[in-house]
């Protein structure tokens, strides 16, 4: 993929997809301004919780001007609880490179509803270190799946031939 690999659209809409160069810190708030609370996990990190607090519908979901942040060293987990009506605000250093996915541990539809996010970690890095294994991509071959390309196995931005995002009926 080269180049490509830094840009979101050739791993094509249903993979919600974010990009991060290697060593880059992250940090991003989740805002629940719902009843139900929404437990989070994420893979290949843990992450520092600098921060939590109040939020709700007089703010759009934002966090409130109260909150609570952490002391001089933030508790790091792999999960967390985003109770209802909260928020919290997480940080990591993306020093793992790989594919992770950081998603809503609540009923399997909450990933369909927007409550899960692939993190494609040091492209650049994957590209130059890490093989697929002969066996694996003779696998592929057999199943008529492609072993380079963007997420449809095409070149460039052309996602012809991509399954349709997953849909729950209701």
């Amino acid at each position: 993929m080269g180049k490509l690999a830094f840009n979101k659209s050739v791993y094509a809409p249903q993979t919600n997809a974010y990009v991060l160069r290697h060593l880059e810190v992250i940090e991003f708030v989740i805002s629940n301004p719902f009843i139900n609370g929404h437990t989070f996990h994420m893979h290949g990190h843990d992450f520092q919780v600098t921060e939590a607090g109040p939020c709700g519908k007089a703010t759009g979901g934002y966090p409130e001007v109260s909150y609570r942040k952490s002391g001089p060293w933030p508790i790091r987990r792999d999960t967390v609880q985003v109770r209802a009506f909260e928020y919290v605000r997480l940080r990591f250093r993306a020093d793992n490179p790989g594919v992770w996915r950081f998603h809503c541990h609540v009923a399997p539809g909450h990933d369909y509803k927007g409550l899960a996010v692939i993190l494609i970690e040091a492209p650049e890095l994957l590209q130059k270190q890490q093989r697929i294994p002969d066996q694996m991509k003779e696998m592929c071959k057999m199943q008529g799946i492609p072993t380079a390309g963007n997420a449809a196995g095409n070149p460039g931005f052309d996602l012809t031939g991509l399954p349709p995002a997953v849909y729950l009926s209701s």
